[in-house]
């Protein structure tokens, strides 16, 4: 390992070799976007802002020498009202890694912990605290919810359609209303559900989100296994997209921003695969319940197969306010000092706590100015040329994936 080491005091590197290095490094993508955007006058002043900010966004503290790093960290701790010492000089530090998080091994004044830490990042990626696989488990059960909720229709259908008197084969009109009714969920969440996900997030947090969601699934699950007829398991259904929409959208968010990042693209990644299993599960129910004999109740087996979908949705709202908030929502509150309880909770050293948070906070600075030289986002969709790819090779996926699973052999 080499022995060049920086200084939090004199704020630079030593060592020669290291010196070149840094010399080298420090002409950050923002210098060279900026120094490319000059010479090019054909773009205008409007779009050249918006480049602008895209390459701060790039690394917001590219450019940042050492000892301005570390000034920011103190400047952090005194604007948010953080006074323990144990603390600052936890931020001046990690805010010195943040700059060039390569390179925190020469940084000095770190302790053999602190260290033997940060080296597990790279060597040992997957050691972490427990509460932040008790977030991820959290997430995975939400997708579990959300594959159960698509799949014991399946089953219940068979069912419930000759019960309800829809389960004519040769009637246009009966097949359509079976369509519908198993559509339900899907046309309020496309409708209604999902636009709900900004101001609820806004307003409850990411928690308090996927709490209300659960809640809205485990009681539309149990008022479906109710229902006696098309129209009443129609209403009961399209509620169930009201926990759908805003669940779908928060929970891999909440992932993302618990998730150290050499980690994030792993952990958020459990929620399709936890889909899957919730898929799973909900067939595994309509064949654990498909024999199962009325016992004096009209169709007791589908009103199983439809009511076990809230099981994993009752867990979720009973363990979810044992896990922490996202840090990074505290931090759009201004809620700064809750946010460094939260992420402390997420890594195993004050350091990494605050070198994460730092470099959030920074973040968020340089996309709330970039917000204001941007044009619209929905125009933006359009009008730049990867986004537009990009839209459209999603919606061909999505698309295709939801015809195939529509024709699914029940």
């Amino acid at each position: 390992m080499s022995t060049d080491r920086l200084d939090p005091q004199a704020g630079g590197y030593t060592g020669e070799k290291h010196r070149k290095d840094s010399d080298h490094s420090d002409v950050s993508r923002t210098e060279v976007e900026n120094s490319r955007l000059t010479q090019d006058t054909a773009i205008d002043e409007g779009q050249r802002k918006r480049l602008e900010a895209s390459a701060r966004l790039e690394n917001p503290l590219a450019g940042y020498s050492p000892d301005q790093l570390a000034r920011r960290g103190e400047d952090f701790c005194k604007q948010h009202g953080i006074t323990d010492e144990d603390d600052v000089r936890a931020f001046r530090l990690g805010a010195m890694i943040s700059g060039n998080m390569n390179k925190y091994d020469t940084v000095e004044g770190l302790t053999d912990r602190e260290r033997e830490v940060l080296d597990r990042e790279i060597t040992h990626k997957w050691s972490n605290p427990t509460m932040l696989y008790a977030v991820i488990i959290i997430c995975s059960l939400c997708a579990a919810v959300q594959g159960m909720d698509e799949t014991v229709v399946n089953g219940a259908q068979i069912f419930y359609k000759v019960q309800f008197g829809i389960g004519d084969e040769n009637s246009q009109r009966d097949s359509w209303l079976v369509g519908l009714v198993n559509a339900a969920p899907y046309i309020c969440s496309a409708l209604i559900g999902c636009w709900l996900t900004e101001p609820l997030n806004k307003r409850f947090g990411r928690r308090g989100t996927v709490f209300l969601s659960c809640v809205v699934s485990a009681a539309a699950c149990f008022w479906q296994a109710f229902t006696n007829t098309w129209w009443h398991m129609f209403i009961a259904r399209f509620a169930l997209g009201f926990g759908i929409g805003p669940k779908s959208a928060t929970t891999p968010i909440l992932a993302a921003e618990c998730s150290p990042p050499k980690l994030r693209g792993a952990l958020v990644m459990q929620w399709q695969m936890w889909t899957a299993f919730g898929i799973l599960l909900g067939y595994v129910a309509d064949l654990a319940f498909y024999e199962v004999p009325d016992h004096g109740i009209d169709g007791l087996n589908w009103r199983l197969m439809m009511g076990s979908a809230l099981i994993p949705a009752v867990i979720v709202v009973a363990l979810v306010w044992f896990t922490p908030e996202s840090p990074r929502w505290y931090l759009t509150k201004d809620r700064h000092d809750e946010a460094y309880k939260s992420i402390l909770q997420l890594r195993y050293e004050k350091v990494q706590a605050a070198r994460d948070l730092f470099y959030m906070d920074a973040l968020l600075q340089v996309e709330k100015e970039a917000m204001q030289v941007q044009q619209s986002k929905f125009k933006e969709l359009f009008t730049i040329r990867r986004n537009r790819n990009a839209a459209i090779a999603s919606e061909i996926v999505i698309s295709s994936s939801t015809v195939i699973s529509a024709r699914r052999p029940h």
